[in-house]
């Protein structure tokens, strides 16, 4: 039976037409009894003749009242929400493209990676690298978005999230592979959210709570202490109850946004007023801003006494102190100076090439007051950093139950989502290189400017506007990723594609998955020992790109061998097919520290033992180019051969444990 409302109230009753009569079924919100609108959501349409009208002529106060509610959790998890509110029992409504897709796409792809090491990346890689290498990472996302276009509308999108829409559109077995992938990059996603949060709190808003103290390890036992004490409170935050990440979310929002604006903001005042950030130099080595204050601070570090006749490091006594702007401005002209990449290995002193400087004969000794270089930096090294910040594509498919029409706003959101941070990102590199100069660039943790955040310096009003609001940003990112990825665990084991999975399919009587969560928790917790962004963040490439190959991979099959249940309404022609897993493909191959860096180690006299000398003159004979290239091929066949064995496999144990109906 089905009734007319007014207002809230029945006017009449229509009898349903029975299934299978050859009757076509009427589908308006206005006949269904269950579905009874009260009066402000009345009043909140437009009057109109057609109900479409209604979805594209909305009231300001209606947008106003969906912005205030406005929330970046999976499906699922706003169930489990309305679940332990048990005075609540209206069911939220529909979400359009913007609302659904757009703003959370927009809030998982800009993350820490932006904020901490964006312009670490520009000042190495320089300004034309770097655009190449965001170019790379945004068309890889870009086409990866086309093949979910294709999967979602492949037919009716069923509630859920990205996993239960790959699944069921492509099979169990790449549904399966696809959804351990993306569990554990979004799990690992979480460790490296944390460790960036830790790291903002530690170097840039308390430095005075480090709890170890010295040069090396003791950063690193400090980032594992304090991310380990964050890991337990987030998790136990996630485990009372996720409507209180619900009711962050809009802040968390809020605080990317204007932090973004705030540094358009400040690149454009430079160009007026340049920011008053000095930076010591000796020679065209940059000083180490923490330690030096004073010329006689400079004589007790270069000399072995405060005397004047005392012996001095050759360097310090062959060249002259100066002083150069940090933040040279927009008009400037320094952007031709970042064009091209200066990449280093780990030791080095940080350098300006346009300064003269008489070279010593010996290298720097790491004891004296230089900006050092903490990692070998190449390339590849610099694209698995990078790729963590255009993940996230996948937040729209996720609230796939939540979608008016998911078949029009999942393809929509995601794909303009994308061209938005595209355009902020390659926007950003030339913004940085214009107006930062390169020895600021390239000092990762900003001890060349008194330890402020490099990218701070270039915010309007103040650096704090991007302190607090990439602490906040990458506390709420962390906090998404635990609510995700227990659910997303949940689901998997629930289809019992993975037999010893199934344990993790129980919840408690709301929902809430205890034993993936903690099962998350324990793998985020591996991420937080390894105590560096730099290092969490290729781990976490490695299982976003095996994610992305497989459901690129999914769809050129299913398009080749035009399985009958394939029929997206958007289709992809073959040559982007092919462009599609070529793109992912090579990317797959691991961003080694040492592919280019053991040349560059060999070239610069670094001591190795026999067998490295032989491999060395091995290289030289046949090239280090043809080496790199071997090594190359040689992964990617790897990384396909994991693909199909794990499709492979999975399919085995699909046939020996079936799903569940």
């Amino acid at each position: 039976m089905f009734s007319l409302c007014f207002r809230g109230q029945p006017l009449f009753k229509v009898a349903s037409v029975p299934p299978g009569d050859g009757h076509s079924k009427i589908s308006n919100v206005y006949i269904n009894n269950t579905h009874c609108m009260d009066d402000d959501d009345f009043y909140d349409r437009n009057l109109a003749l057609f109900e479409e009208e209604m979805d594209t002529r909305p009231k300001v106060s209606s947008l106003l009242s969906r912005l205030a509610n406005y929330t970046n959790l999976t499906q699922g998890a706003k169930e489990h929400e309305e679940a332990e509110s048990i005075g609540e029992k209206k069911k939220p409504s529909k979400m359009g493209t913007f609302m659904g897709v757009y703003l959370p796409c927009l809030q998982n792809i800009f993350g820490v990676i932006l904020f901490l090491r964006l312009t670490w990346v520009v000042g190495t890689a320089g300004v034309l690298q770097a655009l190449c290498i965001v170019f790379v990472c945004c068309c890889c996302t870009m086409l990866t978005a086309i093949s979910m276009s294709a999967i979602a509308t492949n037919g009716v999108v069923p509630a859920g999230g990205s996993y239960f829409m790959i699944s069921r559109s492509l099979g169990p077995e790449f549904g399966g592979a696809v959804g351990l992938c993306f569990y554990l990059g979004t799990t690992f996603a979480g460790s490296m959210y944390i460790l960036g949060a830790i790291e903002i709190l530690l170097l840039y808003i308390v430095p005075k709570a480090a709890v170890f103290h010295g040069d090396g390890g003791a950063m690193l036992n400090n980032m594992r202490l304090y991310g380990s004490i964050c890991l337990l409170l987030m998790s136990l935050l996630v485990f009372v109850g996720v409507k209180y990440v619900n009711k962050l979310a809009s802040v968390f929002l809020a605080c990317v946004i204007i932090s973004i604006i705030s540094i358009y903001v400040g690149g454009l005042v430079s160009a007026f007023k340049e920011p008053h950030f000095p930076v010591c130099m000796l020679g065209n080595r940059t000083i180490n801003g923490h330690y030096v204050n004073q010329t006689t601070d400079l004589w007790g570090h270069f000399c072995q006494s405060r005397d004047l006749n005392a012996t001095c490091d050759e360097y310090f006594t062959n060249n002259q102190f100066s002083q150069i702007q940090g933040i040279p401005g927009l008009a400037s002209g320094i952007i031709t100076e970042n064009l091209w990449s200066s990449y280093l290995i780990k030791g080095a002193v940080v350098e300006k090439s346009s300064l003269s400087s008489v070279q010593a004969s010996h290298p720097a000794s790491i004891q004296l007051p230089y900006v050092f270089v903490d990692i070998t930096t190449s390339f590849t090294l610099l694209v698995g950093i990078f790729f963590p910040s255009v993940t996230g594509i996948m937040a729209g498919s996720n609230r796939s139950g939540d979608l008016k029409d998911a078949q029009r706003s999942i393809p929509i959101g995601t794909i303009f989502a994308i061209l938005t941070t595209s355009i902020v990102y390659l926007s950003s590199v030339v913004l940085f290189g214009a107006c930062i100069d390169g020895v600021v660039l390239r000092d990762k943790f900003g001890d060349s400017v008194g330890g402020e955040l490099v990218v701070g310096t270039l915010a309007w009003p103040t650096p704090w506007v991007i302190v607090i609001g990439s602490f906040f940003s990458t506390c709420g990112a962390g906090l998404q990723s635990l609510t995700g990825a227990p659910r997303l665990l949940q689901a998997i084991a629930k289809d019992n594609i993975i037999p010893f999975l199934r344990v993790f399919g129980h919840s408690k009587p709301n929902g809430e998955p205890t034993w993936a969560l903690l099962l998350t928790a324990l793998i985020a917790e591996l991420g937080i020992l390894i105590a560096s962004l730099d290092m969490v963040a290729p781990i976490l490439t490695m299982f976003f790109l095996m994610c992305y190959l497989f459901v690129n991979l999914a769809c050129a099959l299913q398009t080749l061998l035009r399985t009958p249940n394939w029929r997206p309404r958007a289709q992809q022609p073959k040559p982007l097919l092919y462009l599609t897993c070529f793109c992912c493909s090579p990317q797959r191959v691991r961003w080694s520290f040492d592919d280019v860096s053991e040349v560059e180690q060999f070239r610069k006299g670094v001591k190795a033992s026999e067998l490295q000398w032989e491999l060395w003159s091995f290289y030289t004979k046949i090239g280090s180019e043809e080496i790199y290239l071997c090594r190359a091929l040689a992964k990617m066949a790897a990384a396909f051969f994991y693909v199909v064995m794990f499709a492979f496999i999975a399919e085995q144990l699909s046939v020996i444990a079936p799903l569940n109906p």
